[in-house]
C-alpha cells in the first residue's frame, strides 16, 4: 500500500485556546491509522511554509485564517479539507467539515459545489479521552476544574475561582490558567497540560467549568459533569450538541461577569446531586456513542 501524505494547520499561536490542535491531532490519529504520513504545524505557519512536495490531503483548522490562506493550501494539495462552524468564508473547492451539523441546510444552500461532511460521525476526539469513558462518580463534589481556553477571554477563572472558594470552602478548586499569580492562594493552578495530564486533570474531579469548545467534548468524553460557557459565538452548534446532558450558560458573552458567576455558583448547588450528574453523564455517553464515519471518508479520499 502506498503511503499518502497529509500536512494539517490548526489555530494555536493565533486561537484563544488549543481546541484546534486538539481537534486536528484526533484527525492526525485517524490519518495515521490510513496509512497516511502526517504532520500537523500551527496555523501561523502556513503562509510562510515551504511546500515542497503535492500533498494528498491539506486540512485547515481554523477561524483567523483569510480566504487566501485557504486557496494556497489547494494549490498545494489533490485534496484541501476546511473545519468550519460559522459558515464563515467562501471556500475554495474542497470538502467542508461541521461535526454539530447544526446548520445542514444552510451549509448545503451555501457550499452547494462542497463535498460536505456535517454530523456526529465526523466529531473527532483523541484516542486518549475516548478511553476513558467509563467514570464513576463520587457521591459527594471534592474536586472542581476550570478550563475557559488559554486566553479565558472573558475573564473569568478569577471571579469564579474567589465565588467558589467562598461559597464552597470544602470543594477543592483547580484552574488552567496561564496567570495562577491572580487566583486564591488555595487554587491548584496549571499550564500546558499534554494530553495525557490533561486526561488525567480531568478524571481527578467531580466536576468541571468549562467552554464550549473541543474541551467539553473530552471533558464529556471522560465521563465528568460539566458546566458548559458559551464565551463566543462559534461555540454555539458544539454547546447544542451537548445541551441536554450539561448545565449551561448559551451567550455567556452577552452577560455580566456577576451574572455569570452567579449563575455558575447556583450550577455548582445543583450537580451536588448525584442523580443528576449521574443522569448527564449517562445521557453524554449515548450522545457520544456515534458511528465514525472518519475511516470509510478517509478510503475514499483520491
Amino acid at each position: 500500500m502506498l503511503t499518502k501524505t497529509a500536512i494539517l494547520f490548526a489555530d494555536g499561536k493565533l486561537g484563544v485556546g488549543l481546541g484546534h490542535i486538539s481537534r486536528c491531532t484526533a484527525l492526525k490519529e485517524e490519518l495515521e491509522s490510513q496509512n497516511f504520513k502526517t504532520e500537523l504545524l500551527d496555523s501561523a505557519l502556513l503562509e510562510s511554509f515551504n511546500f515542497q512536495t503535492l500533498y494528498d490531503l491539506i486540512a485547515i483548522d481554523s477561524y483567523i485564517l483569510p480566504l487566501d490562506s485557504y486557496i494556497l493550501a489547494t494549490k498545494h494539495a489533490k485534496c484541501c479539507l476546511f473545519f468550519d462552524d460559522t459558515l464563515r468564508l467562501n471556500y475554495p473547492q474542497g470538502i467542508i467539515v461541521n461535526s454539530a451539523n447544526m446548520e445542514s441546510k444552510k451549509y448545503k444552500e451555501k457550499y452547494p459545489n462542497h463535498t460536505l461532511f456535517l454530523g456526529s460521525g465526523y466529531a473527532l476526539t483523541q484516542n486518549i479521552f475516548k478511553q476513558k469513558a467509563h467514570t464513576k462518580l463520587n457521591s459527594t463534589l471534592k474536586h472542581c476544574l476550570i478550563t475557559l481556553g488559554g486566553e479565558d477571554i472573558l475573564g473569568l477563572n478569577i471571579p469564579i475561582s474567589y465565588a467558589l472558594s467562598s461559597t464552597f470552602p470544602n470543594l477543592q478548586i483547580h484552574c488552567i490558567t496561564k496567570d495562577s499569580n491572580a487566583l486564591p492562594k488555595t487554587i491548584t493552578a496549571y499550564c500546558h497540560l499534554n494530553p495525557k495530564a490533561m486526561v488525567e486533570c480531568i478524571c481527578a474531579m467531580d466536576l468541571c467549568i468549562c467552554a464550549c469548545g473541543q474541551s467539553l467534548r473530552e471533558i464529556l468524553s471522560c465521563g465528568i459533569p460539566a458546566i458548559a460557557l458559551e464565551v463566543v459565538s462559534n461555540q454555539s452548534a458544539n454547546l447544542q450538541s451537548f445541551q441536554t446532558c450539561t448545565l449551561n450558560i448559551p451567550k455567556a458573552y452577552t452577560f455580566p461577569k456577576e451574572t455569570i458567576t452567579q449563575k455558575v455558583i447556583e450550577f455548582v448547588k445543583s450537580y451536588h446531586n448525584l442523580t443528576l450528574r449521574q443522569a448527564h453523564q449517562n445521557t453524554a455517553q449515548t450522545l457520544l456513542k456515534h458511528k465514525n464515519l472518519w475511516q470509510s471518508a478517509l478510503q475514499n479520499l483520491a
